[in-house]
């Protein structure tokens, strides 16, 4: 449908007239009255009473103004914001660093798909640091983990912590195993040190880095093994699992956390278009 045929029905409804309404647009009168026409034509139903003085809506009319209001009003709120500056524009998207292997390029990707002359701030950080920036306002949408945070929003896909090896050599019979460790502050490599006590396994803490990305790259490095989200693993790596005898450490639900800070139908249309997008990968993946 042609929105300016929405903006001429919006403008007899503010105005009450035909005369009035063709100035509004900047459009002759005969113009107005031929598209009101196409759009009566479009919904098969009379829109405008033209016997009346000043001119009034049928019911059909009325009952079209909210829709036809909210259309043009999230049209315009869409290219207002194309509109600005490079950086007044932008949709800030936050991704837990743990999943930046595994989704950031589908963000990416599918947001340029929504939002193809669209701008997009990547924020790349923890999923409580996170979740601060969604309650300050700072980031419009973040996929983060549950019970690392505080969440509300849905889940957007799943996911599970594993033990991970690299692939060249085996190091699960290694005793002391050699561990990459985060701090003694990370809840995630609990787990873990239980499971090495219930099997009497020792261990040793070979590599100390506060960076989901530099523990991958220890593992690949063949230096040590790490608690780490199996799908966002990268070549060089596998998951020490029960034929290693290593349980899952953890099931994960990844949340999509939604900043209402400012309201905007561009990140309502952005938040909706990524649940389904993570929602049909996961149900593909269930098929197979």
């Amino acid at each position: 449908m042609d929105l300016e045929l929405y903006r001429t029905f919006l403008a007899i409804a503010d105005s009450g007239g035909f005369t009035s309404a063709a100035e509004i647009v900047g459009r002759t009168q005969s113009a107005v009255s031929q598209q009101i026409k196409r759009l009566e034509d479009a919904f098969g139903q009379p829109l405008v009473d033209r016997s009346a003085t000043p001119v009034s809506l049928t019911e059909y009319g009325k009952s079209l103004l909210r829709p036809a209001r909210e259309i043009v009003d999230m049209h315009d709120e869409a290219m207002a914001m194309f509109r600005r500056t490079a950086f007044e524009g932008v949709v800030v998207v936050g991704v837990a660093d743990a999943y930046v292997n595994r989704i950031l390029k589908d963000v990416l990707i599918e947001f340029r798909n929504l939002l193809p002359q669209g701008t997009i701030s990547i924020v790349i950080d923890g999923s409580l640091d996170l979740s601060r920036r969604i309650a300050n306002g700072s980031v419009d949408l973040a996929f983060v983990t549950e019970g690392n945070c505080p969440t509300r929003g849905p889940v957007a896909f799943t996911d599970r912590l594993v033990v991970v090896g690299p692939s060249a050599v085996n190091l699960s019979k290694v005793d002391p195993l050699p561990v990459a460790v985060w701090d003694e502050r990370n809840q995630d490599e609990l787990p873990l040190v239980a499971a090495l006590e219930a099997m009497g396994r020792h261990y040793r803490p070979v590599c100390v880095c506060r960076s989901v990305h530099a523990q991958h790259q220890a593992v690949t490095a063949n230096l040590c093994v790490a608690v780490l989200v199996e799908g966002s693993m990268v070549e060089g790596e596998r998951a020490y699992l029960e034929e290693d005898g290593f349980p899952v450490m953890k099931h994960l639900n990844i949340r999509l956390e939604r900043s209402y800070a400012k309201r905007s139908h561009v990140i309502d249309r952005l938040e909706k278009h990524y649940l389904d997008f993570f929602a049909r990968l996961s149900a593909d993946a269930a098929e197979k």
